[in-house]
């Protein structure tokens, strides 16, 4: 092979395996209307909020939220840069799927760029492709989340802690805090970056720890919702995770919580496929691993074990275990010509090929199945949300049975205000007796209902899901309760007297 084959078959497959990537998340997002997931619709509302009144407002949705006397937006960043894509469009739905778009394009640019730092282009091509054979990781990049930012700001952060370029690692600290609730595991990866560290090096560098400490306070002070962003990080990072662990009745979303052991192996095969190999590599082709590969081990380790009490973090666990490999195989390489290590490198190649036969098409019914389920309910909602807004007079209070109902009718009808917006515990913390309440109305182990819904919540409209105990109340008391409008999913009603 010449020289300049050599330098061009790499930039080209690079290229075209991006573009496939790009066009794949693309033509994924763009075959419904809908966003994929309620969260996303709140983030839209949240950025067009912003957009209307800059970044200090207030959120004037809910009723029995934190959010009614203490709001934080914890994504503020994130939202902030959603703002421009709302000049693109009239429709927030479709603005949302640009913004998007933009953050996967973004997002694996990002990936390109930790990876070229240990990888030949050609095997950089190859890497790319290894994070959507999960089928949780494809899904949880359809969702309009910060998740996808934070790992962009985490992966860069953990490549500046490791080259020690402490004033980079200060501003993406404090970037990250404006950004997501899970800026403090930037501050546990400093730690272990200097650990390990110590170990190879017998060294320490105490600016990275400082830088990292320093940036993710300046961003809490910084943040436009300061001090209410304490109780924010109080609620979601303290009290949301041991609530669920402890398993007390709240109804969280199924994502904080694991999955069967079929499952995790099946939608994130290439995860334990990739740690076979390596553990293949340590044992018998006797590899050493390089200071910087330990630290990206580590740090997905750290995502790894949680992934096993909680699937979201599957989501993380492959990008860092990518990164991780690529710096090992960096490792194993030794400066090397790709051309040259070809022939047992298609080795490992080959064995994704014939893993990815076998699980890859199951995974993607996955992927479809899921992506079908999201777009039916929220079609539904979205036609609900409007009927909303085109009937129900303005300055109304509308009761809804569950908390995840909210985000699309604040997003398509913002003229009202609602019960509670995101986890239960913004509804729980500031009202446990009303939120016990609120659970029992739609289990239906109240009796008269539409009182509670009337006096109690001030509500004289309401809508339910299918399903519930408190749908069956509506449809069959027609004395206290009017129904205005009814859909597949769900039905809107009217309190009478």
């Amino acid at each position: 092979m010449t020289e300049k084959a050599e330098r061009l078959i790499p930039a080209v497959a690079l290229s075209l395996v991006f573009c496939a990537v790009v066009y794949f998340f693309v033509y994924l997002q763009f075959i419904s209307p809908v966003l994929y997931e309620v969260d996303g619709y709140y983030h839209v509302a949240v950025s067009n909020l912003i957009k209307a009144s800059g970044p200090h407002y207030d959120f004037p949705w809910t009723q029995f939220s934190v959010f009614k006397y203490m709001y934080s937006d914890k994504d503020f960043l994130f939202h902030l840069s959603i703002v421009p894509f709302l000049y693109l469009s009239k429709d927030l739905v479709m603005a949302g799927k640009f913004a998007l778009v933009f953050y996967n394009i973004l997002f694996f640019l990002s990936f390109i760029f930790i990876l070229r730092k240990y990888l030949p282009d050609i095997l950089v091509a190859f890497f790319l492709m290894l994070p959507i054979l999960s089928s949780t990781f494809t899904i949880y990049s359809l969702w309009l989340r910060p998740a996808v930012l934070a790992n962009i700001l985490t992966i860069f952060c953990i490549y500046f802690l490791i080259k020690k370029r402490f004033l980079w690692a200060f501003i993406l600290s404090l970037l990250y805090s404006l950004a997501h609730i899970s800026f403090f595991m930037v501050i546990a990866f400093a730690f272990i970056c200097e650990a390990v560290r110590f170990v190879f090096y017998k060294e320490t560098c105490a600016k990275n720890l400082w830088a990292v400490v320093l940036g993710s306070l300046a961003g809490c002070l910084m943040h436009p919702n300061f001090p209410n962003n304490l109780v924010s990080i109080y609620l979601n990072a303290v009290l949301t995770p041991y609530y669920a662990s402890t398993k007390q009745g709240f109804d969280f979303g199924v994502e904080l919580y694991s999955s069967s052991a079929k499952s995790l192996f099946f939608d994130n095969f290439n995860v334990f496929l990739s740690l076979a190999i390596i553990f293949y590599s340590l044992l018998f082709r006797r590899v050493k691993a390089s200071f910087p590969t330990i630290v990206w081990w580590s740090c997905a380790s750290v995502y790894f074990a949680l992934s096993f009490i909680s699937d979201r973090n599957f989501y993380q666990t492959n990008v860092l275990l990518f990164i991780f490999m690529a710096s090992f195989t960096g490792d194993w390489l030794k400066g090397r010509p790709w051309a040259q290590a070809w022939p047992a490198l298609s080795l490992f190649i080959g064995c994704y090929a014939v893993a990815a036969s076998l699980f890859f098409t199951l995974n993607m019914r996955t992927v479809e199945n899921t992506v079908t389920r999201d777009a039916s309910r929220n079609m539904a909602y979205e036609d609900t949300a409007r009927w909303m807004a085109r009937n129900i007079p303005a300055g109304e209070t509308i009761y809804h049975a569950s908390w995840s109902d909210s985000p699309y009718f604040m997003c398509l009808n913002p003229k009202n205000t609602y019960i509670n917006c995101l986890d239960p515990i913004y509804m729980y913390y500031p009202y446990p007796k009303v939120y016990k309440i609120y659970q029992d109305l739609k289990s239906g182990r109240v009796k008269n209902p539409h009182r509670l819904i009337k006096e109690l919540f001030g509500a004289s409209y309401g809508f339910v899901r299918r399903g519930l105990g408190l749908y069956s109340f509506v449809k069959n008391d027609p004395k206290n309760f009017k129904i205005l409008y009814e859909n597949n999913w769900g039905l809107i009603f009217k309190i009478l007297n």
